[in-house]
């Protein structure tokens, strides 16, 4: 019984030392891939114009409001107190507007970024499937994560040849 568990034991060991040495690990910068790809240069633009369109019109709420208060701060004290109270409402109103435009600007500007980005990641990471399986590798680490802290000879930077698969000069 005492050499079956010692030959099984054995067979295992060799086994697991075997299917290390056929390891084939390779690594890549996801985030460096990504900002060589012209799809993602293309989303940074358009999300550029929006926010800037977005922040144009979030400056107007905010140059309207000022107007609004300044106006208040300087006459209210000669207003009949119908005119005070209509000024006070809009200025509450608008600081409601101010804020619930923030909140939309900020959502509209994850979803599109969202959706500009995604396809390209998707696209990277399909790529990098590819080179992994076309390479035969073990598995492939992301150095962009932080966590490579030593690249070993017989590991494989496949950015070179994910990027040749990507038409990426």
């Amino acid at each position: 019984m005492k050499s079956k568990i010692l030959y099984t034991v054995c067979v295992c060991i060799i086994f697991a030392y075997s299917m290390q040495a056929q390891s084939k690990i390779g690594y890549i910068n996801s985030l460096e891939l990504l900002s060589y790809m012209p799809d993602i240069k293309k989303a940074d633009s358009v999300l550029k114009l929006l926010t800037t369109d977005l922040q144009k019109q979030y400056d107007n709420y905010l140059i309207e409001y000022q107007t609004k208060l300044t106006d208040y701060n300087n006459n209210s004290a000669t207003w009949n107190p119908v005119k005070k109270e209509d000024t006070e409402k809009d200025l509450l109103g608008l600081q409601d507007r101010i804020g619930q435009y923030q909140e939309t600007s900020q959502q509209r500007l994850q979803s599109k970024k969202e959706e500009l980005y995604n396809p390209v990641v998707a696209k990277a990471n399909d790529a990098v499937q590819a080179v992994g399986k076309e390479q035969k590798l073990t598995c492939i680490i992301d150095a962009s994560a932080g966590a490579l802290i030593y690249v070993g000879e017989d590991m494989i930077d496949i950015m070179p040849i994910v990027k040749q698969k990507l038409n990426i000069n």
